[in-house]
């Protein structure tokens, strides 16, 4: 009954040479060759860790990232704020801030999970903080020394700020010293 009328276009344009075809044979025996071959199997997807060498643009990726992780790898191993160190069976945390024109310094510790020690009480501590101004020179130098257990133990100490832009602190448990530094939070 409609068979003869033509639909599918604007009036005064030729007819879309686009054609669907609702058989599925018909649309792939019409289709592109690489859908053909997608269909036949014959393009398996790579899979794995050899799909980044697989073109070039894979590869550039993965040498970006190879020179990513290794430049942030290295920076970290030259920088030379370390705010935190384990020392003997004690994880020792540096951090310091500024407060109404005063630096605050406290150096939190913990007892560590690696430690083999069941239950440990007074253990003397001995802590040299030094406060560096923006010269890099040290301001100040003081010492406090106490004694730590099983619990987490805060030392704090604090002075006027003179342009103190880093904190040193040298810590010395039992016969163990470890190097601590960190940057004054503004």
């Amino acid at each position: 009954m409609f068979e003869d009328v033509d639909e599918g276009h604007v009036d005064g344009e030729e007819k879309s040479k686009f054609h669907y075809y609702y058989n599925r044979e018909e649309r792939i025996a019409h289709a592109p060759k690489i859908v053909q071959d997608y269909y036949n199997g014959g393009m398996r997807p790579q899979k794995g860790f050899k799909v980044l060498f697989k073109n070039k643009s894979n590869r550039f990726i993965l040498l970006t990232l190879v020179f990513f992780i290794a430049f942030t790898w290295i920076y970290n191993g030259l920088n030379n704020t370390r705010n935190s160190a384990s020392v003997g069976s004690f994880i020792f945390e540096l951090q310091a801030f500024e407060f109404e024109e005063e630096i605050f310094v406290t150096l939190k510790s913990k007892k560590s999970k690696k430690s083999k020690d069941t239950e440990i009480f007074n253990v003397p501590v001995e802590v040299e903080v030094s406060f560096i101004n923006n010269d890099n020179a040290v301001f100040k130098t003081e010492t406090l020394i106490d004694t730590i257990s099983d619990a987490e133990n805060n030392l704090r100490t604090r002075t006027t700020d003179y342009d103190i832009i880093r904190i040193d602190a040298v810590v010395k448990v039992q016969d163990e010293v470890k190097e601590l530094s960190t940057f004054v939070k503004r």
